[in-house]
C-alpha cells in the first residue's frame, strides 16, 4: 500500500487521474529545470539576432573592421551584464546569500537595513518569489541574451585569422583591447547596477 501511495504521488501530473495531487520533489526540479532551460533558449535567441544586427551595422554599414565590430559587441555586452547583474543580486537577493558580497561595489547597499544579512521581515513565500523572478531574469537576460550577445570563440576565431594573415598589431589591439575593455566595463556596470538596485529598493519598486 504504502508503494501504492507513494507512486500515486510520483505519477504524471498529466494524467487525469493525478489532477490535484501534489507533485513530487523530482517533479517540482524538473519543472523548475525546463523553464528556465526555455527562458535561455528565448533570451539566447533574441541574443543571437542583436549580435547579428550589430555586427552587420558596424562591420556591413558603417564599415568599421570586423575586429573593432566584434571588440565592440564584447565590451558592450560585459558593461550589460555587469548592470544586470548588480541590479538583479541588489534588488531581489535578499535572503542573505547574494553573490555582491564578494564584491567591493556592495557598500553603496549598506544603508539598506536588510543589507548584508537578508531582510528578516519578508515572510518566507516572498523571499522564495524574489528568488524565483532573480533565477528567471538571470536566465533570460544574463545567460541567454548576453550569453549569445557576447561570443568568445568568434573572438578567438577573428584574431587567429589576423596572426595568419599577419595583421599582428591588429591582433595584439583586438586581445588587449576587448579583455582589458571588457573587465573595465564590468567593473562599471557593476558599479551601476548597484546604485539601480539601492535606489530601487528604497522607492520599494
Amino acid at each position: 500500500m504504502a508503494n501504492g501511495v507513494q507512486r500515486d504521488h510520483e505519477c504524471c501530473v498529466c494524467h487525469p487521474g493525478c489532477l490535484g495531487r501534489p507533485l513530487s520533489g523530482r517533479h517540482i526540479h524538473m519543472i523548475r529545470l525546463f523553464s528556465i532551460l526555455a527562458c535561455i533558449g528565448i533570451g539566447g535567441g533574441f541574443g543571437a539576432l542583436a549580435r547579428e544586427g550589430t555586427m552587420s551595422l558596424m562591420h556591413g554599414i558603417i564599415g568599421l573592421p570586423a575586429f573593432v565590430s566584434l571588440a565592440f559587441v564584447n565590451v558592450f555586452g560585459s558593461f550589460l551584464i555587469g548592470i544586470i547583474f548588480g541590479s538583479l543580486e541588489g534588488h531581489l537577493n535578499r535572503d542573505g546569500t547574494s553573490r555582491l558580497k564578494q564584491a567591493p561595489h556592495h557598500r553603496h547597499l549598506h544603508q539598506l537595513p536588510w543589507w548584508p544579512n537578508g531582510d528578516l521581515t519578508q515572510p518566507a513565500v516572498d523571499l522564495l518569489q524574489a528568488r524565483i523572478t532573480l533565477q528567471t531574469a538571470s536566465a533570460i537576460s544574463i545567460t541567454g541574451f548576453l550569453g549569445a550577445y557576447t561570443t568568445f570563440s568568434a573572438f578567438s576565431l577573428l584574431t587567429v585569422q589576423l596572426l595568419q594573415s599577419g595583421q599582428i598589431l591588429n591582433a595584439i589591439i583586438s586581445v588587449v583591447g576587448s579583455v582589458c575593455l571588457s573587465l573595465l566595463m564590468v567593473w562599471i556596470g557593476l558599479h551601476v547596477g548597484v546604485r539601480i538596485a539601492f535606489r530601487k529598493s528604497l522607492t520599494g519598486e
